[in-house]
């Protein structure tokens, strides 16, 4: 099991990450997700031991991943942005990989390639972005890992090979038991393959439970209204979006529940259909939402502040 305790991280005196706490099991897939500069990457790197933890501590099966090779050998590691050594071609990165790594797999590899079709006589610096993320990942499960940490596999990638990658995973993960910690802004792809999904906010874990629990959130309604929806609808506040094309209204809402059809009802609704969200449309929402919080938080805080301002002014 990976566990990540109490994870603190900063540069130059600015905490990226902020007190993180998370596990990841054999045989699970958990998603990490979050917007630009939430933190991802750099728990990622802590992840793999690429950076040392300020405070807090990472452990693989209780042993500690930071500075420790025997650790680090059981870890299959794709990064955003793969950096391998130029000239060479695919099938020289192949001999170097069965050299370093004693429980590397040739015809695992080869057995991958017959589906990503990498040309092995190309040297690295002539494949594109995507290739290289094809190689990467089929290098390191090729590793026979324990674990899988990818930090966005699917940049790149064509919508086919996007299709190939997340059966494979999921294959890798059923067959050999390994764990998977994966980061994407890909949510349509996570919310097909991942078992539980960490969400950052600047850096804090702001949700972190299954997928079923998560999505359990919000809930999606299509509801009728003939006449158009009034305002007391608009004023609920469980609805947190609400969208419409003609007298078919979206509304997006949190503590779904029968007082809230009939109140709905009651406000001229006509037929109301809860429907799954996705896992995009639940993280758009919950952004959302949050922004609003924290803008009215300094609404209230800047009004609180001139009401002080001008009280002492009048002393």
């Amino acid at each position: 099991m990976i566990e990540i305790t109490n994870l603190w991280k900063g540069y130059n005196k600015t905490n990226v990450l902020q007190d993180v706490n998370l596990t990841v099991g054999r045989g699970e897939i958990h998603g990490l997700i979050g917007e630009n500069s939430a933190g991802k990457t750099t728990l990622i790197k802590c992840a793999t031991g690429v950076y040392k933890p300020d405070q807090g501590k990472i452990l693989y099966d209780g042993k500690p991943v930071y500075d420790n090779p025997e650790v680090k050998t059981r870890i299959g590691y794709v990064a955003d942005y793969n950096e391998y050594i130029s000239i060479y071609t695919v099938s020289r990165m192949v001999n170097m990989y069965e050299v370093l790594y004693p429980l590397f797999d040739r015809e695992k590899f080869n057995t991958l390639n017959e589906i990503f079709k990498i040309p092995v006589n190309k040297r690295v610096f002539s494949l594109s972005k995507g290739q290289k993320m094809r190689l990467a990942f089929m290098l390191e499960t090729a590793k026979r890992p324990d674990y899988l940490i990818l930090d966005e596999p699917t940049s790149g990638l064509d919508p086919l090979a996007k299709s190939h990658f997340f059966e494979l995973l999921i294959n890798e993960v059923e067959q050999n038991d390994i764990g998977v910690l994966i980061s994407s802004h890909n949510l349509e792809g996570l919310e097909r393959i991942c078992d539980s999904v960490t969400m950052l906010h600047q850096g804090k874990v702001e949700h972190q439970m299954s997928m079923e629990n998560m999505k359990g959130q919000l809930t999606r309604l299509n509801v009728v209204f003939e006449g158009g929806a009034c305002k007391a609808v608009y004023d609920m506040p469980e609805i947190l979006r609400i969208s419409n094309v003609g007298s078919i209204y979206t509304l997006i809402v949190r503590d779904f529940d029968e007082s809230l059809v009939t109140r709905l009802k009651k406000n001229g609704a006509g037929l109301v259909e809860p429907l799954d969200i996705s896992l995009e449309e639940l993280f758009v929402v919950l952004e959302e939402t949050k922004e609003k919080e924290t803008e009215g938080k300094k609404q209230t805080d800047y009004r609180s502040g001139d009401g002080e301002g001008k009280s002492r002014k009048g002393e």
